[in-house]
């Protein structure tokens, strides 16, 4: 990865329902074929989440939230000082963005901005496919990612 480039990453467990909402907003950006866009997906654990933004100008994380009280599909943009002061933290999985961020700042391993984008999920049981409220809200993450690219270049 090369200094000013960007990387897209959408966290989250495509065989855990609504988890998988990270990974299916990143296909769909990756279909849009962006130009200098780099788009990763199936990241489980920190240190791939900073092998992925290592060097980037910008890194755009795209999460899935489990949110009190949950409104399915509603999508936020997050500081990474929300991040940090959730008590239980937004994700709904085992790594956490804000932990991987502090981790990445201690090794000179971070990206030069983070913008951080989550959905609220109704459902991570095990299982594949996205609950309607959370499907419908893919084309609103899309856009807000192509928008603050669009800013960023």
């Amino acid at each position: 990865m090369t200094a000013g480039s960007v990387v897209v990453v959408g966290l989250g467990n495509r065989y855990r329902r609504d988890d998988g909402v990270g990974v299916a907003a990143a296909a769909a950006l990756d279909e849009l074929g962006l130009p200098d866009v780099v788009v990763v997906s199936d990241i489980v654990e920190p240190m791939s989440l900073l092998e992925a933004w290592s060097g980037a100008g910008l890194a755009i994380v795209i999460d899935a939230a489990v949110a009190v009280p949950a409104m399915p599909g509603r999508v936020t943009r997050c500081a990474l000082s929300d991040l940090v002061t959730a008590t239980a933290g937004v994700s709904s999985h085992r790594v956490d963005v804000a932990a991987a961020y502090a981790l990445g700042q201690a090794l000179d391993r971070v990206p030069d901005t983070l913008e951080v984008i989550s959905v609220d999920v109704a459902d991570t049981d095990h299982g594949v496919g996205l609950t309607p409220q959370v499907e419908a809200a893919i084309p609103t993450v899309v856009g807000m990612v192509v928008d603050e690219i669009d800013r960023a270049c």
